[in-house]
């Protein structure tokens, strides 16, 4: 909960510091993602995860100050990651997260502008999977796992280019590292929705990724 706390501290500041300026003298955006779920659907058996549905909206503001946005971004993930072996078996998950960034716009072309951006990440999820201990004697052994309301406090750095499509459609590539803490670690998880992919043998408690996302906007303001 601190860290729910902490979410919102963040983002009542962001708006609270332009309070004093007219919301609709603001360019602002919403956006989807539109890459996240497919490589899991087209390549089920070589990407990390298969079959997973991903849905993240995006809210983008311009803010008062010349080449600065407010970027706020909601998330929902449901699917599973891939088998590795026996003692490293599919996992399901489920989860949301929410995430915030203040952005300065770095370079500005007629087409291309790039900018940097950071802030909190905040998920909650559960997960569940069995394995198996292959016994040529006794028999093979099987259990199970399953944890609920896993939640993982962060912080991400990014880059975003925003190429403009049209008049008031934009096509926008993010490039993003993620690290964050997860609160319970009893069990290791290869995949925190909101975070991402976690290697074998890292220490679990502590969660980094890196990542690419695709998201179209259209200007509402």
């Amino acid at each position: 909960m601190k860290g729910l706390a902490i979410f919102i501290v963040f983002i009542n500041a962001c708006f609270t510091a332009q309070a004093q300026d007219t919301l609709a003298s603001r360019a602002s955006y919403i956006g989807l993602d539109v890459i996240n779920s497919l490589p899991s659907f087209v390549l089920p058996k070589d990407y990390y995860i298969r079959n997973t549905t991903i849905i993240e909206p995006y809210y983008l503001l311009d803010l008062k100050k010349p080449g600065r946005r407010l970027y706020l971004g909601a998330g929902f993930a449901n699917g599973s990651t891939r088998q590795h072996s026996d003692f490293n078996p599919s996992q399901s998950f489920r989860g949301t997260y929410l995430r915030a960034a203040y952005e300065v716009r770095r370079m500005r072309s007629t087409r291309r502008i790039l900018y940097a951006g950071y802030g909190p990440v905040i998920a909650i999820a559960g997960y569940k999977g069995k394995y198996r201990f292959k016994g040529p004697t006794f028999g093979d052994y099987e259990g199970g796992f399953r944890e609920i309301n896993n939640i993982a406090l962060g912080f991400e750095g990014y880059f975003g280019f925003d190429f403009k499509l049209a008049k008031d459609w934009l096509l926008r590539l993010t490039f993003r590292n993620i690290m964050g803490r997860r609160t319970a670690a009893d069990t290791y998880v290869q995949y925190f929705p909101g975070f991402g992919y976690t290697p074998e043998g890292v220490n679990n408690r502590f969660l980094y990724s890196g990542g690419l996302s695709m998201q179209i906007h259209y200007k509402i303001r």
